[in-house]
């Protein structure tokens, strides 16, 4: 279905984790291009949570909880995890003076092993949604969201498959 035009290489967006649901884009439009059927595939997608302060694992110091989603389209925050735009998620947990945990939601989130496997988004950006609650929130928490991916060629039938389907589904 699609011929990689580059090698694997990453990108990474960092975004604000708080008591106030956070939406960023990642913008894509260096990557994908209409005109040529470029798109871009997603092969893995992996959460980094610290203080970006002090660029440090965050304490357990409070009962607290944070979530991040990935999507292939402008939602307006965290949805539903079987919604058709959900492209990776994470979430993290503290326990009050016993652990920070990432159990319930194991990460990276491999999206294909095989050579040419993962997702291929055609849209020319990413969301990335957050949201935390509990007792006390770190301050400084951050969430740091790195893609593996490459860039792909798709032949026009497919590449317009991928375009009416991400269109049909807001």
């Amino acid at each position: 279905m699609a011929k990689a035009k580059t090698s694997t290489f990453y990108l990474r967006e960092t975004i604000a984790v708080d008591a106030t649901p956070v939406q960023s884009e990642m913008d894509l439009t260096v990557y994908v291009d209409p005109v040529n059927s470029q798109g871009l595939l997603i092969r893995a997608v992996d959460f980094i949570w610290f203080d970006s302060t002090t660029f440090l694992p965050l304490d357990a110091n409070a009962d607290w909880q944070a979530a991040i989603q990935l999507h292939d389209s402008n939602l307006g925050g965290l949805v539903d995890l079987s919604n058709e735009h959900q492209v990776a998620s994470g979430s993290i947990t503290s326990i009050s003076g016993s652990e920070v945990s990432s159990d319930q939601d194991f990460f990276p989130d491999r999206l294909g092993m095989a050579k040419g496997e993962g997702r291929i988004v055609v849209n020319d950006s990413l969301e990335i949604a957050s949201d935390a609650g509990g007792a006390s929130i770190p301050a400084n928490m951050v969430c740091c969201v790195v893609l593996e991916v490459q860039v792909v060629k798709l032949n026009k039938e497919d590449y317009i498959s991928l375009a009416l389907q991400s269109v049909s589904q807001n």
